[in-house]
C-alpha cells in the first residue's frame, strides 16, 4: 500500500512506514485520519490522546473502525480456530485473538474519550453498510483480506488453506448456501475537533 501511495505524494503529502500506536507529528497538524487501522492496536484512549497532542488548535481527529466482531464471519472463524486440528497447529500461544473484539470500543466510549480530550465538537455513530455479495465464496474472499489475515500469519500455508476450506463449508451451512448473500458490515465512525 505504501508503494502505491507514493504516486500521491506532493509537497504537502508524504507517506511513512511506522507504528500508528506510537506516532507523533514533528510539527502540529490539522487532521489525523485513521481508516480501518486503529482496530489493530490496543488502548484506543491512550492512542487517541497521543494523536491529540499532535493537533494544532482547531485540529481534527477522524477515525473509522470495524464493529463486526459479532458477525458470523468472525464468530465462525474463532470457533473453528479453537477446534482440532487447528488449535494444536497454533502451538502454545493458541489461536490469534480477534483485534476487533479485543480493541474496538462502543460508540459511547469513543464519545467520552473525545470529550475528555477537549474536543469542542464531535460526531460518533455506528453505520451498517448493507452489502450483497454474489455467494459465500465472495464472502470468504472479502474476509481473507480482513479477519482471516490473523490466521494466515499464524498457520503454515497448507494448514491455512485447509482452515479456509473448513471455514467456507461452515459459512455455507450458516448462510444455507443462498445467493446472493446479504452481508451487513458494521463500522463506527467518529470525528472530533479541538477548539481554535
Amino acid at each position: 500500500m505504501l508503494t502505491a501511495a507514493r504516486a500521491y505524494e506532493s509537497s504537502n503529502v508524504t507517506f511513512r512506514d511506522g507504528d500508528l500506536s506510537t506516532w507523533r507529528a514533528t510539527t502540529p497538524v490539522d487532521l489525523v485520519l485513521a481508516a480501518a487501522s486503529l482496530q489493530w492496536v490496543p488502548d484506543h484512549a491512550a492512542v487517541l490522546a497521543s494523536w491529540k497532542e499532535s493537533l494544532a488548535p482547531g485540529g481534527q481527529l477522524a477515525v473509522q473502525v470495524p464493529a463486526n466482531a459479532h458477525a458470523p464471519t468472525h464468530v465462525i472463524a474463532t470457533e473453528l480456530a479453537n477446534e482440532e486440528p487447528y488449535l494444536s497447529a497454533f502451538g502454545a500461544v493458541g489461536p490469534p485473538h480477534d483485534p476487533v473484539h479485543e480493541n474496538v470500543l462502543r460508540p459511547d466510549e469513543y464519545a467520552r474519550i473525545l470529550r475528555d480530550l477537549g474536543c469542542s465538537d464531535q460526531r460518533v455513530f455506528l453505520r451498517v453498510y448493507p452489502h450483497e455479495l454474489e455467494n459465500v465464496d465472495a464472502v470468504v474472499s472479502w474476509v481473507r483480506g480482513t479477519t482471516l489475515t490473523r490466521f494466515a500469519r499464524a498457520l503454515p500455508p497448507e494448514a491455512f488453506e485447509e482452515f479456509v476450506r473448513d471455514y467456507t463449508l461452515r459459512l455455507r451451512r450458516h448462510y444455507r448456501d443462498v445467493a446472493p448473500v446479504f452481508f451487513p458490515f458494521s463500522r463506527i465512525l467518529f470525528w472530533g475537533q479541538l477548539p481554535d
